[in-house]
Parts: C-alpha cells; structure tokens; sequence
C-alpha cells in the first residue's frame, strides 16, 4: 500500500468559461441542522449501481457531484454528463446547468483534504476580488478510475463566480 503525505499540497486554480453542461443522475437532499448525511454515501451506492441506465452519455470516463445549498438544506446530486434529456430513467433528474464563468481547483491527495480545495477557492476569490455566485450550482467532477484509490482523492471542483 503507498503512503499519502500529510504535507499540504498547492492547488492549481483556473478562471474559466464552461458552455451549458446537461446531466442526469439522482438527488439527495440533507438538511444543515439534524441530517443524515450517511444518505450522501448511500445515494452514490446506488447511482454507481443505477449508472448504466443513463442514456446518451457524453463523459463515459467521470461522474460529476454538482451541489446547491441554503441556509436550512443542500441538495447533492450524483450525475453522468449527457448530450440529451429526452430520455430520463425513472427516480433519476436531468437538468442543464447554464454556460457561466468558474474558478476550477484540483485536488489530488490524501482524504481528508490537505488543503480544502474550497477554502482555497475561497482566497483565490478574496485575493482577486471575485464573488461567489450563490445562485449558481457547484461542480465536483470525479475521474471513475480513481474511484479504488483507497485514502486519496482526485477531484475537481468548479466554483462558480458573479461576472
């Protein structure tokens, strides 16, 4: 078994403009104050089981966590990327998040994340005077290969910011 460091890695931060993105897959929502977030880990059981029913798939090789919150509850979602929404299998969602400008950090490293790829978005956005768009989705795209690699994460989060 390889050994992760503990020593912080530097997350690379990117401004970008991402087009409309479609996906499908399943929600959960949990709330704040109170809530089972177990149902977060179970929700990705089942989409991995359930993920082959989705049709029109346009990323065969990652599967994205986009997530909306407020103050009470957040919504997480389990999802395939799509080039269409005609055809959504049942106790699934399908929804197109519109083209917006993103900051994108990747992480790659030891789980619990060392640095928090959304505290370092965070000061990227103080640093340059940008503002998170609360009215916007947030984006985690995971690679489905990494999904063994046992105390590690690789992920990419897209942050998205008022233009």
């Amino acid at each position: 078994m390889i050994q992760m460091s503990n020593k912080p890695k530097e997350i690379s931060i990117h401004r970008l403009e991402l087009p409309e993105i479609m996906f499908i897959g399943i929600p959960v929502n949990v709330s704040f104050k109170h809530g089972d977030f177990s149902k977060i880990g179970q929700l990705k059981q089942t989409f991995m089981q359930r993920r082959s029913e989705i049709p029109n798939i346009a990323d065969v090789d990652h599967y994205y966590a986009p997530w909306y919150d407020c103050e009470v509850m957040f919504t997480y979602f389990y999802c395939m990327q799509v080039s269409s929404l005609e055809q959504i299998p049942e106790g699934m969602t399908g929804f197109a998040v519109p083209a917006r400008t993103y900051l994108r950090a990747q992480y790659d490293g030891a789980y619990p994340c060392n640095p928090d790829p959304y505290a370092e978005l965070q000061k990227y956005r103080e640093i340059h005077n940008l503002r998170h768009d609360k009215s916007a989705i947030v984006i985690e795209k995971y690679a489905l290969a990494n999904e063994s690699l046992e105390g590690r994460l690789v992920v990419e989060v897209y942050g998205p910011i008022e233009s």
